[in-house]
């Protein structure tokens, strides 16, 4: 028997309604999955990912710079040059680096020995503006006459464009500044070649 026809639109607009929630459902599945395959194909073709929080460049930098000099003391260097020469036995000190040695005689006068692990010759200055580019024990080095006044001299040894060596010798009143840097300078010779050899 034929069921009443106003049945009819009600029951085909409830599994219209149903076809068109599955549609939904459907399409929304659908653009999920899509995205998803989206980025795993933009990561495979080489896009940004996230970078690490630490890479091997950034330890490397936050790493202090290597002491050239390493274990080497100033005074293990000066004592057999200014010990021949009659000067006391040499005694730590810190002027112009925390490596640094120095030592006197007698009537006579100072001298001064520093390993610089981070400035080069290029950086020392002399209160009279001479700087004479010398060698030493076939290195480059620079003379600075009367770096301290009348009397005195200094010696720059250069062992990396950032490190380098210091002899730096000063004469009582009598001593002239000629003698002070051939003096300095003989000192120089017999300290450099136990220097390291930079890059």
């Amino acid at each position: 028997m034929l069921k009443d026809s106003s049945d009819l639109p009600r029951r085909s607009l409830s599994v219209g309604t149903q076809t068109a929630t599955s549609g939904s459902s459907w399409m929304i599945v659908m653009a999920a999955s899509i995205s998803t395959l989206t980025a795993c194909a933009a990561e495979s073709k080489g896009a940004p990912a996230p970078a690490p929080l630490s890479t091997l460049s950034e330890r490397e930098t936050s790493e202090p710079a290597q002491d050239v000099f390493a274990d080497l003391k100033a005074c293990d260097l000066l004592e057999p040059a200014s010990g021949e020469q009659g000067f006391a036995p040499a005694a730590p000190e810190t002027l112009e680096s925390d490596n640094g040695c120095g030592s006197s005689k007698p009537r006579y006068g100072t001298v001064a020995f520093y390993l610089v692990p981070n400035a080069g010759i290029a950086e020392l200055k002399s209160d009279t503006g001479e700087k004479n580019q010398i060698t030493i024990a076939g290195r480059k080095a620079v003379e600075l006459p009367g770096s301290a006044g009348k009397g005195a001299c200094l010696i720059g040894i250069s062992v990396t464009e950032k490190a380098r060596a210091t002899v730096n010798l000063g004469l009582s009143n009598s001593g002239t500044t000629e003698q002070a840097c051939t003096d300095a300078k003989s000192i120089a010779e017999q300290i450099a070649p136990k220097l390291p050899r930079g890059n």
